[in-house]
């Protein structure tokens, strides 16, 4: 299938072993281009930050690598790809929204749960959202490329894909979109997980699934957070804490509790209140 995709100290550092000090060392932020830089986070993996906004997540093992999302588009991000692995690259989503999937099409192909090709993802994709989201970031959507076309490959539950040396596991985690998908690494202990349990959860857009579907794919995360896997999610510095994570579960189970006792009105909310340091912004329960 083909479509146009628009262009979106020394403690131990949990979940891989490496302390903080190391990861400074080893991939302390490095300047890819004016809008990219890449922090090493594991051994042979980096999260790419695009404008300060999205993160991409690169993971290269001894035979390919696997790029986890591709940020808006702005700049090059497969020339910057290429400076940190000269390994072929898999393209895949965690979901399918502009800030997400922006540069994949300078990948020829990408792989996205199914779920995600409805109509209301295509629509969030266009082009002119890709820049109004960036222009509204501080970034510079004049340096968004027209997109090329790109194959859209299925991404199921379960799938994994080797790398060589190391295998990430696609694990399907409904909440954000209907086809959010979190990849595991069980080599480096280290799970991205998208949009989905995001200090600042958004769950009030269209084609968000409803808090209640959201808690299953929320738990399978927090399930690999306590056992020890470093969680990296789409924006901000990326760490995806325990404690953060835990605290967002709880709020949301908050919020459907309340909605039972007719305490909350189960239409579109922000729960505790806007400002605060987690907020859970929900379109239905």
């Amino acid at each position: 299938m083909s479509c146009v995709v628009s262009e979106s100290q020394a403690t131990l550092v949990e979940g891989h072993g490496m302390t903080e000090a190391e990861t400074h060392k080893n991939g302390s932020p490095r300047t890819l281009d004016s809008y990219h830089t890449a922090e090493e986070i594991a051994p042979n993996t980096w999260r790419i930050d695009e404008n300060h906004f999205s993160n991409c997540y690169l993971l290269e093992g001894s035979e390919r690598a696997l790029l986890i999302d591709a940020a808006c588009g702005v700049g090059d991000l497969r020339t910057c790809v290429e400076e940190l692995t000269d390994k072929p690259v898999i393209a895949v989503a965690t979901h399918r929204h502009p800030d997400h999937v922006g540069a994949m099409w300078r990948f020829g192909s990408y792989a996205v749960n199914p779920a995600d090709n409805a109509l209301v993802y295509s629509f969030l994709c266009l082009p002119a959202f890709t820049r109004l989201l960036v222009n509204k970031s501080g970034g510079d959507a004049s340096a968004i490329a027209r997109p090329g076309r790109v194959s859209v490959l299925p991404l199921r539950d379960g799938q994994t894909f080797s790398l060589g040396d190391r295998t990430v596991l696609a694990l399907s985690t409904p909440g954000h979109t209907a086809g959010s998908m979190s990849f595991v690494d069980e080599k480096e202990r280290l799970i991205v997980t998208g949009d989905e349990v995001n200090p600042d959860l958004w769950m009030h857009l269209p084609g968000c699934t409803s808090l209640t579907v959201w808690q299953s794919g929320a738990d399978l995360i927090l399930g690999y957070l306590e056992r020890g896997f470093a969680g990296w999610y789409g924006h901000g510095d990326g760490r995806q804490s325990l404690d953060q994570a835990r605290e967002t579960r709880r709020l949301v189970s908050e919020i459907i509790e309340k909605c039972e006792r007719h305490e909350l009105g189960r239409g579109r909310g922000c729960y505790p209140a806007e400002g605060g340091s987690l907020v859970i912004r929900y379109r239905r329960v």
